[in-house]
């Protein structure tokens, strides 16, 4: 059966992902300015909200401010890289509760009750038990530069103590020095071993080893969580829920004062980091005894050292004040908000803010022409002062400019570290330009020829106009084919000269083109002698060309043309004949 595309809303968007468009009533006959605008974004709530709260100010506008100053009752605020709760049994244990990380491999005993929360828990008895976790670039456990804050959690329950049982361990041997996270039982106690992930101001490695604190009991569930805050440098371990053994990674030795920056990766000679191996974490190799609830979480910091105006040095015992240090922030994380077109250009993104002494507002955003949740990891978050002016000018990796259809923010509320006052933010506003297709080609006519029709209309003068394609089909509305190459070459205002584009469409111009058609939808029928034939054409901009994030202009005003053979014989006068 021909494979036809009609001019019809779902017919259109098989043809071409074309989005949604602010329409104009009037047909300008120079090229029109990119439609644009400013958006102030609406209070958040819920969800949205990680130990912030939203308030009314003084002049009744809503604002945001950090909920719990005491640092108490809070959990962890930022984004969860990996959680495993162990509510499954090892063959149906695939890929983390995050969708993060994918498991190479899974033995280990399912259990209920004996302790678990949730619906299980995990059973290491065996050698050959663990769970082996890929470390793929992009998420924590893989990453190459600074790790930032983090924390690592979990629930075990020992069935001995012995000396060298690891519960988990991110290890590698980078030019042959062992580096990465190991935890594990050390002289009946939980130890915590961080070899060689701290990189000093000269460039040198250090560890750090945490290894004092309680003895362990057999059969007895205990929490731990190994914590380090990246302002301070605060490197400490907890046992359900009291801190055991602090370590400032420092250069002082003091908080604050030269911190030290974490990370799995190496160094390249211009100081660049690079990712020399990515091992697999492992959770449980070696341990006889359960673990449940396994879980990392860390917060984005990048380029820390514009945030030194928080690194007080008068607040040197942070280690003495009874709380657990995870970085307690509020953070406001936006939905995914969307434009009206792909390409759309941000041209400013600002907010306003009360930021009383020690206390610190940063924010975040990203935006990308393909469709994100609010959860995915990509694409990738950029650090945003007040005002931040023309976001789209920021090339990234591929080339291309920061612009695109899908956006979101996160903002970060930093109270003081005494605990007695918060920031407040407000007034959150981003100033817009949309990229808007090319207007539809004007005066479309065509001339029939022998087994052949040519095509004329003006050329369009859209300042970002890249090039042009010809719909045709046998019945009205209806498209069998698509012409965009003449030649090897785009049809473009270049392939003719004046003010107009012409264009002869043969049985080889259609096969040259129908090889270009990788779908096979359309059927590309060749133009028959007195067959009439129904012609529209487009008009396409230069962003992003041959993708669906392209932006195409509606049909032109269709044409009809009958190719026909034979000499035409022209009317002679009468007089003239002998």
């Amino acid at each position: 059966m021909t494979s036809r595309f009609t001019q019809n809303a779902s017919t259109r968007r098989l043809r071409r992902t074309i989005p949604l468009l602010i329409v104009f009533s009037t047909i300008l006959l120079s090229p029109r300015p990119d439609a644009g605008g400013t958006i102030r974004f609406q209070i958040l709530s819920g969800p949205h909200l990680s130990n912030v709260r939203a308030v009314r100010g003084s002049g009744g506008e809503g604002v945001y401010t950090v909920k719990d100053l005491s640092y108490r009752g809070t959990a962890d605020p930022f984004i969860t890289d990996i959680v495993i709760s162990f509510d499954t049994p090892a063959d149906k244990l695939l890929r983390d509760d995050m969708k993060h990380y994918r498991i190479a491999k899974a033995s280990y005993g399912f259990l209920t009750g004996e302790g678990a929360l949730g619906e299980g828990c995990a059973r290491f008895f065996k050698k050959e038990d663990g769970v082996w976790i890929e470390t793929t670039r992009g998420g924590w456990l893989g990453a190459c530069g600074d790790l930032g804050s983090f924390t690592i959690e979990f629930r075990f329950c020992p069935y001995q103590i012995r000396d060298g049982d690891i519960m988990f361990s991110r290890i590698g041997y980078f030019s042959g020095a062992k580096r990465g996270i190991e935890i594990g039982l050390r002289n009946g106690r939980i130890a915590a071993d961080l070899p060689g992930i701290f990189e000093v101001p000269n460039r040198s490695k250090r560890g750090a080893l945490l290894g004092r604190g309680r003895i362990l009991e057999r059969n007895r569930w205990y929490h731990f969580a190994l914590s380090y805050d990246r302002l301070s440098g605060k490197l400490s371990k907890y046992l359900d829920g009291e801190e055991e053994e602090t370590i400032f990674m420092t250069a002082s030795g003091e908080a604050f004062n030269g911190v030290y920056e974490p990370s799995f990766g190496d160094r390249t000679e211009n100081g660049a980091f690079r990712c020399v191996e990515t091992p697999h974490a492992v959770i449980g190799r070696g341990f006889a005894g359960l673990i449940d609830e396994f879980r990392i979480s860390y917060r984005y910091f990048e380029h820390l050292e514009q945030a030194a105006a928080i690194a007080y040095r008068r607040y040197r015992q942070t280690g003495r004040i009874g709380r657990i240090p995870f970085n307690v922030e509020g953070v406001v994380t936006s939905p995914v908000y969307r434009f009206a077109s792909t390409g759309t250009k941000v041209m400013e993104f600002r907010w306003m803010e009360d930021s009383p002494a020690d206390t610190f507002i940063w924010m975040e955003f990203r935006i990308s022409d393909d469709y994100f949740t609010d959860r995915d990891p990509a694409p990738r978050w950029y650090r945003v002062k007040t005002p931040q002016k023309n976001i789209y000018l920021l090339k990234i990796n591929d080339g291309s400019y920061l612009r695109g259809k899908y956006y979101q923010w996160r903002a970060h509320l930093v109270p003081s570290p005494d605990g007695m006052r918060t920031p407040k933010l407000f007034g959150i506003e981003l100033d817009y330009r949309l990229d808007l297709p090319p207007q539809p080609p004007r005066s479309v006519e065509a001339l029939p020829l022998d087994r052949g029709v040519t095509l004329r209309w003006k050329k369009n003068t859209d300042h970002d106009i890249l090039g042009y394609r010809i719909y045709y089909g046998t019945s009205p509305g209806t498209y069998d084919g698509i012409l965009s190459q003449v030649k090897g070459k785009r049809i473009t205002n270049e392939i003719t000269a004046g003010g107009q584009i012409e264009v002869t469409i043969t049985d080889d111009l259609i096969d040259e083109n129908k090889a270009l058609d990788t779908s096979g939808r359309l059927s590309y029928p060749f133009l028959k002698n007195t067959v009439l034939y129904y012609f529209a054409v487009t008009a396409y901009d230069s962003y992003k060309p041959d993708t669906p994030h392209n932006h195409e202009s509606d049909l032109s005003r269709p044409v009809t043309a009958r190719p026909y053979g034979g000499s035409e014989i022209r009317n002679i006068p009468h007089e003239k004949i002998h």
